[in-house]
């Protein structure tokens, strides 16, 4: 088993960009876990695909990924693959499923799994496989508390070397012993999980802006000086020069001539050549630091979503309510007033998302203006959406781009792309529809795909909203800040839940 991943000056851009993404990167993986993090379109995703060889970098070389597996985003595999999986008796095969607590006995029942269990199928399958360097992209989206935990041990018990791309905090903190962070023009690996990395890349950020006022205040000293060096050599100048004597004037020429021969007043002019070089060299190093500062950003939306003249927009009194093939018994009326802020919750594959559906098919029925963002947009989905902002009248396009910057992300990377990834798509999607004034915003985890950054944002800005929210989400912090009212599922029950916050 390789006991190394090494990336040696790797460069890579794309076509559609006008610079880099990586240039001239250096990296150094060990068995045990390394973590990588960065905001949405940093450069995770990709960083990936040029480990495992996916894409060819523009120049440099990936060492020691001989024996490799990945794990990205989605759930897509095929039949075959999952057959050989289920079917396989063998040890190895056994304590992986065991661990993950995979149930399915054939390979009809995995469509009908949710989200989670299908990431929890496809990382025994990774792990089975016993490969040398082991990619995770964001294994625990979308899992709840009990999944979440199911995967983390899982993870723990891998020997090889593994990179996990993930915003999870706890999943970091608990599995990682060093961190990969991507910053704007600025790389680094240090040891430590998360939180350890975090302190340090503060510290390093804090001592970049030091080192950048000290070359500023050098550069405007020296600057100064070479004003006064270019005054001096001026004069000098005019010492020396014969333009104006008389032709006859012998004595005044030979003082000219004897100014020269010394080379006294040409000193000056010397003087101002080493200033201008060193104020040169200055501006280069201010320039370089400036390069590596970290971004200041004003961060946060402001929804037009509003508060609706109806006095209720859903009402369901029944004891239970059937959606689809689920059926659920309710301890309470469902009931959605013009300013209720409700978090749907429970395990994966209790019924969250179909409860959500149910909701906007209702909304469309009724006329009740509303914006439904879905836990997932497909390869195709991002592609539509990407080609919209891009067909946008250049002052529309201006505005959307503003909105991405204030939910966390380079306004560039959109204008330049030719693909998104699932964060980008997200917070695009948002950008696009944020003047729609909707009565209610239904969101399906939201917070999946995003950085923490741009999660911080999207909290802030959901926190001042004027319309009715329904959100379902694993994340308990989102959830708590934002809601005040529950509803949990629980073996098919729908219970009902009050959060008051202080």
């Amino acid at each position: 088993m390789s006991d190394h991943l090494t990336i040696q000056n790797l460069t890579f851009q794309f076509e559609s960009q006008s610079e880099p993404l990586f240039q001239n990167l250096n990296l150094h993986f060990s068995k045990g876990w390394t973590g990588i993090v960065g905001k949405n379109g940093s450069g995770k995703s990709t960083l990936a695909k040029l480990i495992v060889g996916e894409i060819i970098p523009t120049q440099g070389l990936v060492l020691g990924n001989d024996s490799i597996c990945t794990i990205s985003q989605g759930t897509e595999m095929s039949e075959e693959e999952l057959s050989y999986f289920l079917y396989d008796d063998s040890k190895e095969s056994g304590f992986w499923k065991s661990l993950l607590e995979i149930k399915i006995q054939s390979v009809e029942e995995y469509e009908f799994l949710s989200f989670g269990e299908k990431r929890r199928i496809l990382l025994a399958i990774a792990l089975s496989k016993n490969v040398d360097v082991l990619l995770l992209d964001e294994p625990t989206n979308h899992l709840d508390s009990k999944s979440t935990q199911i995967i983390r041990d899982a993870i723990l018990h891998y020997q090889g070397i593994g990179i996990l791309i993930s915003h999870d905090r706890s999943l970091l903190d608990e599995v990682t012993t060093s961190c990969v962070f991507l910053e704007k023009n600025f790389i680094s690996k240090r040891p430590g999980n998360y939180s350890a990395g975090k302190i340090q890349m503060i510290r390093e950020a804090e001592e970049r802006i030091h080192d950048w006022e000290i070359a500023r205040t050098e550069r405007k000293k020296l600057d100064a000086e070479l004003k006064r060096r270019r005054e001096e050599a001026s004069l000098s100048h005019k010492h020396r020069s014969k333009k104006g004597l008389d032709l006859h004037d012998h004595d005044g020429r030979q003082k000219k001539n004897l100014a020269r021969v010394t080379g006294k007043d040409g000193q000056a002019g010397r003087l101002k050549n080493q200033i201008e070089r060193r104020t040169e060299h200055s501006k280069l190093k201010e320039k370089q630091i400036w390069g590596k500062l970290p971004e200041k950003e004003n961060l946060g939306i402001l929804w037009k979503g509003v508060s609706s003249k109806r006095n209720t927009l859903f009402m369901f009194d029944d004891e239970f309510i059937s959606l689809d093939i689920l059926s659920f018994s309710l301890s309470f009326h469902l009931e959605i007033l013009p300013d209720s802020k409700i978090a749907i919750t429970g395990p994966n594959g209790a019924g969250k998302s179909t409860i959500l559906r149910y909701l906007v098919k209702t909304f469309q029925e009724k006329g009740i203006p509303y914006l439904y963002l879905p836990q997932e947009f497909s390869k195709n989905e991002l592609a539509a959406l990407l080609e919209e902002f891009q067909n946008l009248p250049d002052e529309t396009k201006a505005k959307v781009l503003s909105r991405i910057h204030r939910l966390g992300s380079d306004p560039k990377r959109f204008s330049e792309s030719k693909a998104l990834s699932p964060g980008e798509g997200k917070k695009l999607f948002l950008a696009l529809h944020l003047e729609n004034s909707p009565e209610v915003l239904l969101l399906d985890e939201p917070t999946n795909h995003l950085d923490l950054q741009s999660l911080e944002a999207l909290e802030t800005s959901l926190t001042g909203l004027g319309s009715a929210l329904v959100l379902v989400s694993h994340d308990r912090r989102f959830v708590e800040t934002l809601a005040k009212e529950e509803w949990c599922l629980e073996n098919l029950s729908l219970v009902q839940k009050h959060l008051d916050r202080i």
